[in-house]
């Protein structure tokens, strides 16, 4: 190779057509290959994408097409300008003199055209790695439903997008400052120390959309689910945000709770993973009640509730022996959560009202004193 460049060179005679010649081919070849790339990436590749069921392959591919084509041709442009710029040392074979000294303002230009495609080569890689991050934003959000959820699709994504596009600008524009010779070790310096400033000062918030973080990455619960947070927190999921979670508890109040109690905590998800869910009604008779009539009786009057699942089928079972009575349970499942508290209210009345009209008795404490008369 390096004896064809040689007698090329000879044939031509003058290195600075020689430079250009070389410089011109390489641009053709980087243009060839980019619509090369292109044109396997549309007649080749597109046609298997398109099967798959989900669009975010053929948009990744539309832009990792374009992107990689934009990029070769760019990039064999500023190749071809820095060959040209190493050129300038070569010796001419006639004047004995460096290209660099014979042509110095042209390789001052050809200087300033290499930092101008250096910047154009950072801003075509930037503006890919941008449509790359926006398409995977949009194909999380469809795949958890986002458009369903106003807090993560109408401002968390989006200021999480432009964080990143943030992070990987400012990462840019540090590279292209070191590429330029700009020292930046006191500007690296300074913006670590700001950072940690403010980490400091801020652990709370940090620790709090942190956790927002992982309660969204995580999804325990989604708006308009029913939950319990620990012990004392019930009610349904109104907004999932970066920094606390809002719950409208039974008496209407709507709870705000930072997201770290609740990652810290044990989530009961009533809705997870579906509506259906159990209600229990216990109570006692009194010993010597017949437990098969017992069980009849309050199965025959529940076989109308219209809030009771009919699959799996409402028990009556005997639960164990009390100090002063039997204890039962009525064990039956509704197929919405939301009807189980007055599904429950409206059992134990029944139970109450029908029991007593049948005859049965309910159990009580009850407590029977001997006294023993000691003789006089």
């Amino acid at each position: 190779m390096k004896d064809l460049l040689k007698n090329f060179r000879a044939f031509v005679g003058d290195d600075l057509i020689y430079q250009i010649i070389i410089s011109v081919i390489i641009i053709i070849v980087s243009y060839g290959l980019a619509r090369l790339i292109s044109y396997i990436g549309k007649m080749l590749i597109r046609p298997i994408v398109k099967k798959t069921e989900t669009q975010f392959d053929d948009k990744i591919l539309e832009v990792v097409r374009k992107g990689l084509s934009r990029l070769l041709f760019v990039g064999g442009i500023y190749f071809a300008l820095s060959m040209f710029r190493q050129g300038f040392g070569l010796v001419s074979n006639y004047s004995k003199r460096k290209l660099i000294e014979e042509y110095p303002y042209l390789y001052q230009i050809a200087d300033y055209l290499e930092i101008a495609l250096y910047l154009i080569l950072a801003i075509t890689v930037l503006i890919t790695i941008f449509q790359v991050i926006s398409l995977a934003f949009d194909w999380y959000a469809e795949s958890i439903k986002a458009e369903e959820n106003n807090n993560l699709y109408g401002s968390i994504f989006p200021l999480f997008r432009k964080l990143s596009k943030l992070l990987i600008t400012a990462l840019a524009v540090v590279i292209i400052l070191a590429k330029l010779g700009v020292d930046i070790s006191a500007f690296v310096v300074s913006l670590g120390v700001g950072s940690l400033a403010v980490a400091l000062a801020a652990q709370e918030t940090l620790s709090n959309m942190i956790s927002g973080l992982i309660i969204m990455a995580d999804r325990p619960f989604r708006i308009g689910d029913r939950i319990r947070i620990g012990t004392e927190i019930n009610g349904d999921v109104i907004e999932i945000g970066i920094r606390s979670t809002k719950v409208l508890d039974f008496d209407r109040n709507i709870l705000v709770i930072p997201n770290n109690d609740i990652v810290k905590s044990r989530i009961v998800n009533f809705t997870y993973p579906d509506p259906y869910t159990r209600v229990l009604v216990e109570f006692g008779v009194v010993y010597g009640t017949d437990v098969n009539s017992l069980r009849s009786t309050i199965l025959e009057l529940i076989k109308d509730e219209p809030h009771i699942a009919t699959e799996p089928k409402p028990e009556v079972v005997f639960l164990r022996f009390e100090d002063s009575s039997i204890l039962m349970r009525l064990d039956v499942k509704t197929p919405d959560y939301r009807h189980a508290f007055d599904l429950g209210c409206n059992l134990r009345e029944k139970i109450y009202n029908e029991l007593n009209e049948r005859g049965f008795s309910f159990a009580f404490p009850t407590r029977t004193v001997y006294i023993k008369k000691e003789p006089e």
